[in-house]
């Protein structure tokens, strides 16, 4: 009787999961449990899963991203994402150093906007149409290495979700391709940043951590490779 209902049980298995190296359609095995997906259904690409994140990004963001072509035809290769502000990466030692590039930015902003692929219209128009008309392009000095850098900035603003935590970014996308660091050094005896980045999507997205921040764990800032994000976001290449 043992062994008969050993047998029974061993048939059950094979039909729920199809047979020996077979699975049914539209399910797949987690851990002991089927769990269903829809039938036909692919993962998007981690980089457009990130771009769309409504847990990673205010609307604010989502306005970033589709005027990404702005900082592209500014010659920016790559941005520095904060809770209150956009960053260009470009540092400059002075505030007249930073002018062309604000300029270059500036007059980028009047340009038409490209057409973004359909993925990307969908979770960004509406931030588009309510929070790029705000947008306003400055020069800021960044204290932590002391330079002066092009920023994007609106009242009330919120691009990067605050609270964010290198825990929670493990959690959604798993663990990053590679963590690196960086020490930053500003003037005179201040004591310089250590940095840990968590590199995602070939390094198109870098999550910070600073050891200055007041609460260990949080993301301090995001680094957005900007010709990447473009070709991913446009339906054509701005």
């Amino acid at each position: 009787m043992r062994v008969l209902g050993l047998t029974i049980g061993l048939l059950s298995v094979l039909l729920m999961t199809g047979g020996p190296g077979c699975r049914l359609p539209g399910a797949s095995l987690v851990g002991h449990l089927l769990t269903p997906m829809p039938a036909g259904a692919q993962p998007a690409p981690l980089l457009e899963r990130m771009l769309t994140d409504p847990k990673l990004w205010g609307e604010d963001a989502f306005a970033v991203f589709a005027s990404l072509d702005r900082w592209r035809m500014a010659g920016e290769r790559a941005i520095e994402i904060y809770p209150d502000r956009v960053v260009s990466a470009t540092k400059t030692e002075t505030p007249d150093l930073a002018r062309p590039r604000l300029s270059q930015l500036t007059a980028a902003m009047q340009r038409p906007r490209p057409a973004l692929r359909a993925a990307f219209t969908a979770a960004y128009a509406a931030a588009v149409a309510a929070r790029a008309p705000g947008f306003q392009a400055e020069i800021q000095r960044v204290v932590e290495d002391e330079s002066f850098r092009v920023v994007w900035v609106r009242p009330g603003a919120q691009f990067l979700r605050r609270g964010v935590t290198i825990r929670s970014v493990i959690d959604a996308y798993g663990k990053p391709e590679k963590t690196t660091t960086e020490v930053i050094h500003g003037r005179g005896e201040r004591r310089p940043a250590v940095l840990t980045l968590y590199h995602y999507a070939n390094g198109a997205v870098i999550f910070v951590e600073s050891d200055l921040a007041p609460t260990p764990g949080l993301v301090d800032r995001v680094v957005l490779d900007v010709p990447a994000a473009t070709a991913v976001i446009f339906a054509t290449t701005p």
